[in-house]
């Protein structure tokens, strides 16, 4: 049986597999697996700008999720409205102009009950999260004064800030489930024709070839996201951190 959509977000995420650097995947000491990368293409450039749609596309409705779960006791209340702007950011770049990728809205149709919302979703993503100039947050000069002999004690602001209400949460999540349905529709005929391609590919010559993304290490001060990825990645970089050893 296929693969199914969850499966295609983050196939790596296994727990009764693990993974090592030659691209083998073993199940209790018996390989299970073997990584190829498959070879550029445009169907195999097309299959990676689709899939990484998936990926903004899963951000955003963890992200909800989260925000949906925080109730009266729980950590995730005070962080919910955080949550709730991310997944919009999160959502917004699937279709925002970027100079790697077209718009989803290029490979799939908003469904038409849902295009009130993908568009509020846009402006508040526009207006309030990145950028600060609705009323949904609104900041108030106030004066502190003596209770008594209304004497003056400071001055100070206060921030009001109003986020989706739940019920638009819900349908926020309704959104992204009917749009990842469209997507997931959209990379299978591709998924196929590279599953075709590679039946027909010399396969014992690429597991011999080892061919695997080529990990670039840096240091943590080499961090920098004004960088722009190809279309057909090769390479990443893996940045650490330097941690003293104890007594030093």
């Amino acid at each position: 049986m296929g693969l199914q959509r969850r499966d295609l977000v983050a196939l790596c995420a296994r727990s009764a597999h693990s993974i090592h650097d030659d691209g083998l995947v073993s199940n209790g000491g018996e390989t299970a697996f073997e990584f190829v990368m498959i070879p550029d293409s445009p169907d195999a450039r097309l299959f990676v700008e689709l899939s990484s749609y998936g990926v903004d596309l899963s951000e955003a409705r963890h992200a909800l999720e989260l925000a949906s779960e925080g109730g009266e006791d729980s950590p995730l209340r005070d962080a919910a409205a955080y949550l709730i702007g991310f997944a919009a950011l999160a959502y917004c770049r699937t279709f925002f102009d970027s100079k790697v990728r077209k718009p989803l809205t290029k490979h799939i149709v908003i469904p038409a009950e849902f295009q009130d919302l993908h568009r509020l979703v846009g402006a508040f993503r526009n207006t309030t999260i990145a950028h600060s100039q609705s009323e949904l947050s609104t900041t108030f000069p106030v004066g502190i004064l003596d209770a008594s002999t209304l004497r003056v004690r400071d001055v100070t602001t206060a921030t009001y800030s109003q986020t989706f209400p739940q019920p638009m949460v819900s349908r926020f999540l309704e959104l992204l489930e009917a749009v990842d349905d469209l997507l997931f529709e959209a990379i299978q005929p591709v998924r196929q024709r590279l599953i075709k391609k590679l039946g027909r590919s010399d396969r014992a010559a690429m597991v011999a070839r080892g061919v695997r993304p080529n990990v670039i290490d840096a240091l943590d001060a080499d961090f920098d996201p004004r960088t722009k990825r190809l279309p057909y990645p090769t390479s990443n970089k893996l940045h650490w951190s330097s941690t003293p050893l104890n007594g030093e």
